[in-house]
């Protein structure tokens, strides 16, 4: 396990006894020169066979205290970082954190040769659903993609909610023909999901692979991602598209292929008679603020 991957309550008390074997040493070295001795190692060890309860003692219990203090500051600095690194409702790495695991996969891409693949997911009327069936359900649906993304990639990817609708995945030693493959299941494990809340969901998706954008880097594939994500979106939703580097967006496809597309409105459709399909009407309420005004 890297060193920096083991969490601080764990390492903390651990450097805290190490560092207790201070203590001793502090205390022979104040006893030389009190009596006027010169602290050689062979009057320490005297000392410490004259004394060895009170050495023990001296060296037990600030061990002791110095691996309390180490555990209690190690699981504030974890929650800390846990709250500086991950955003609330999903759990998911916040748009920072994942900023930093892209510029450091960009480097490791980059020296070793291997593919290194973005994924970009957006949920479709997610702000309809909000408006229309409240800020509950738009929070269910999030954690629903949420769910989904985890259940489909591996350990070594970074997945982020980035924006309000938005959501990233970063795949190392991931060709964009890989990471095609993934984005179906992952729009097929949408257009399956049904529960109460949410009902029916429609994702889009943008893909785009660094070897496909070297001259701009690491910003430059995630530009490329996110410009095939609103293709994606403009030609109706619900769909990939990846990302080419010149042409934009190399092909798309949508969830219909995967899914029963009667609810993959285009972007003109009507979204109360789509919402009548999809949710159930005792649903389709206002949200719970409009409700205390008008009551």
């Amino acid at each position: 396990m890297p060193l920096r991957s083991i969490p601080r309550s764990r390492s903390y008390p651990a450097l805290g006894a190490v560092l207790a074997l201070g203590a001793p040493a502090g205390f022979l070295l104040m006893s030389a020169l009190v009596a006027g001795r010169v602290p050689t190692l062979a009057w320490a060890l005297e000392e410490i066979a004259r004394f060895p309860v009170t050495y023990a003692y001296l060296t037990f219990s600030t061990a002791a205290a110095l691996a309390i203090l180490g555990y209690r500051f190690g699981r504030l600095f974890d929650r800390l970082l846990l709250l500086s690194n991950t955003d609330p409702l999903t759990g998911l790495l916040n748009r920072r954190r994942f900023g930093e695991r892209v510029v450091d996969e960009t480097r490791r891409t980059r020296r070793y040769g291997h593919a290194l693949s973005v994924l970009c997911v957006d949920i479709d009327r997610l702000k309809a659903i909000n408006d229309d069936f409240g800020h509950k359900a738009g929070d269910h649906a999030l954690v629903a993609v949420c769910r989904i993304l985890l259940k489909n990639v591996r350990a070594i990817d970074a997945v982020a909610r980035i924006g309000g609708d938005e959501f990233a995945v970063l795949l190392p030693d991931t060709s964009a023909g890989k990471t095609w493959a993934l984005s179906q299941r992952i729009l097929a494990d949408v257009a399956r999901h049904r529960d109460a809340l949410t009902g029916r969901l429609a994702v889009s998706i943008g893909i785009s692979e660094l070897r496909a954008t070297t001259d701009l880097g690491s910003d430059g594939m995630l530009a490329a991602a996110d410009a095939a994500l609103y293709r994606a979106k403009a030609a109706g939703g619900g769909r990939a598209a990846i990302a080419h580097p010149e042409a934009g967006v190399a092909g798309s496809t949508p969830a219909a292929d995967v899914a029963d597309a009667a609810y993959l409105r285009g972007p003109d459709s009507d979204w109360s008679a789509w919402s009548a399909q999809t949710f159930p009407g005792s649903l389709r309420r206002p949200p719970r603020y409009e409700m205390e005004l008008t009551s």
